[in-house]
């Protein structure tokens, strides 16, 4: 499991981290698109730092949590935030090529930089704010030593064990976070598909964003469902273990997909990492 969680951990940085550098040091690469694909790859790092190798410390030391209450809260706030943006930004760089597929006489109307920046830092604002209940849930517990129900103090645990009582986040953040952009990426993706039904390759790409991004995040929000949901099932120690930890993989492998899904599958993004790994630019033909 460790090697695993550090390879997906290796892979995921090096590829975001190539993505930001290639747009960073490319000015023809300075595009709305690749404005949101600089975005996406910043949250999937956030999320990659803050997660994986504080899970793969939990497969060596579980118990007591000792990173204390600030990290513990900041990394609950940080990592669901990360997941909106991804998220949000994905829908946006959807709705992006939409335009340009089937609207580009309006989305030329709307060229420039400023648009972009100013949708980005609204994602960022939008889910950082939609984090913050998860942050002032999250607390250090304590496994209760059951005759006399003390908390055994080198149990310690940094979590958010459930729903607060009369506030669904849960709920909202698989129909605000997951189902709700699933639908508009469907619609947005089923558009663009009878647009350029003509073309199987490019049909077969946006395809594969709908896929990737359903596999990669239905089990991530099934299993805080079942968990909400489900505990009276007679099964659910069964599947909630199993699913907690399909979950729990594909959460980060979209991190280290993400990259080749959206850059590598562009013809400028390859030509421009050509160049950077050269030394040397030309302009894009």
């Amino acid at each position: 499991v460790t090697i695993l969680f550090t390879g997906i951990l290796i892979t995921g940085v090096v590829g975001n981290l190539i993505v930001c550098l290639v747009i960073i040091r490319h000015p023809q690469m300075h595009t709305a698109t690749n404005y949101y694909l600089f975005s996406l790859a910043v949250s999937d790092l956030i999320l990659l730092l803050l997660g994986l190798p504080y899970e793969i410390s939990l497969y060596w030391h579980q118990y007591p949590y000792n990173l204390g209450l600030v990290f513990c809260k900041m990394r609950a706030l940080m990592s669901e935030a990360s997941t909106y943006v991804s998220v949000l930004t994905i829908v946006a760089f959807s709705m992006e090529r939409f335009l340009a597929i089937c609207h580009p006489l309006h989305l030329y109307t709307m060229s420039g930089l400023q648009r972009p920046v100013r949708i980005i830092a609204g994602l960022w604002i939008v889910s950082l704010f939609s984090a913050v209940p998860f942050a002032v849930f999250t607390d250090i517990d304590y496994i209760l030593y059951p005759p006399t129900q003390e908390k055994i103090e080198d149990s310690a645990f940094c979590a958010m064990l459930s729903n607060p009582e009369g506030i669904p986040l849960w709920e909202l953040s698989t129909c605000l976070f997951f189902a709700g952009p699933m639908v508009v990426m469907i619609v947005l993706y089923g558009r663009m598909g009878m647009q350029i039904r003509s073309r199987t390759q490019r049909t077969e790409e946006l395809a594969a964003v709908v896929i990737t991004f359903f596999v990669c995040w239905a089990p991530f929000h099934a299993q805080r469902l079942l968990f909400l949901y489900a505990r009276d099932w007679q099964h659910f120690n069964t599947v909630n273990t199993w699913l907690f930890s399909v979950a729990g993989w594909l959460y980060y492998v979209s991190c280290t997909v993400n990259p080749i899904l959206y850059n590598v599958m562009s013809h400028r993004y390859r030509v421009a990492f050509r160049e950077t790994l050269c030394g040397r630019r030309r302009g894009f033909g």
